[in-house]
């Protein structure tokens, strides 16, 4: 058995978990983390592990300024970092200053592509016999009762290839659960005409949307979020806003119907 220890920190709970999944496919231990704040006080007190998988854009602290952090408390440390979308030039820049031989960002990337990259920049210290190549979780769609509108059959194949119908249940209700909540946040924003913050919610939701599949969702959510990086006017955010709220109802019904298919 391989000894291959990973420290993964994402603030969204669905990716959390299929990523804390995906990585144990090949690491021996994955301490996963909820915020940066939580994973740099336990390492302040225990002691830390050197590799790092960090979502990019956190609440409080990026990853980009914790990877910093962590390159100094780690000279051998190896970190990479997640990001659902391209990185924005301002990003571009502050990654300039982290040393490519310690750091890898990955942007825009699906499931497979996440096992494969990883694997390769941590090195194949695998759990006994190496792990199915990553076209293994691209598994055919698989005929149902009823026609997806808004879920990708192909990203849920994945997941329950990953870990099975109770795994997929759990990633989609740890999603339906967090969603009202980012809509509250979202009006707090608009209230305060937070650009930043708004853009920023709408990367994350983004992010959450992409890792269980709510394809349309995750459209709605990348429109918010480039209007929002490129000045769009108040009035055309909260259009936007109004569209990507209106999908939750039919998101949602389909939902329970996946949550039928896929019991416990």
């Amino acid at each position: 058995m391989g000894d291959l220890e990973l420290w993964l920190v994402n603030d969204d709970p669905a990716q959390l978990m299929v990523q804390k999944r995906l990585l144990g496919r090949f690491a021996a231990t994955v301490w996963d983390f909820q915020s940066p704040a939580e994973l740099m006080d336990q390492a302040r007190k225990y002691g830390s592990c050197p590799n790092l998988v960090s979502d990019l854009h956190m609440p409080h602290m990026n990853g980009l300024e914790l990877s910093q952090l962590w390159c100094q408390m780690h000279p051998n440390a190896k970190i990479l970092l997640l990001s659902a979308s391209h990185l924005t030039p301002t990003e571009q820049d502050e990654a300039t200053y982290l040393p490519t031989n310690r750091v890898k960002v990955l942007t825009n990337f699906r499931i497979p592509e996440l096992l494969s990259t990883a694997r390769s920049w941590f090195g194949n210290n695998s759990k006994g016999p190496d792990p199915e190549p990553e076209g293994e979780l691209a598994a055919p769609e698989e005929p149902s009762e009823y026609e997806l509108e808004y879920f990708s059959s192909e990203m849920l194949s994945s997941l329950k290839k990953l870990g099975g119908n109770a795994f997929v249940r759990k990633a989609l209700l740890r999603f339906a659960e967090r969603v009202p909540r980012r809509f509250t946040s979202f009006e707090e924003y608009f209230e305060d005409r937070n650009r930043a913050a708004v853009q920023q919610e709408a990367h994350s939701l983004k992010g959450s949307c992409g890792i269980v599949g709510a394809h349309r969702m995750w459209e709605a959510s990348d429109q918010l979020e480039r209007a929002a990086h490129d000045g769009a006017e108040h009035n055309k955010l909260l259009e936007l806003f109004s569209e990507l709220k209106k999908l939750w109802d039919p998101t949602h019904e389909e939902l329970d119907k996946l949550l039928i298919a896929h019991p416990e």
